[in-house]
């Protein structure tokens, strides 16, 4: 099985690249957990569903992402 990185990148508001921030172990293996699921269900409209679900989520927490850093800091 091939293994994969997983790593987020956030952007400060100059849009410069931050520090990745790393998965936990344990978030690993969730990734790990679900996607053997995944590799193992024959139910093609219930992936379907997840990967619509997942996008969903995605661009949810882009939009919190965004939001975060828009907020004015207090130093």
């Amino acid at each position: 099985m091939q293994h994969q990185k997983f790593w987020v990148t956030f952007r400060s508001q100059s849009h410069k690249p931050m520090e990745p921030i790393a998965l936990t172990l344990g978030q690993k293996f969730e990734i790990e957990k679900f996607s053997r699921e995944i590799d193992n269900s024959k139910d093609l409209q219930a992936l379907r569903s997840i990967a619509k679900d997942l996008l969903v989520a995605w661009k949810q927490q882009q939009a919190a992402s965004d939001w975060i850093m828009r907020q004015p800091r207090d130093l």
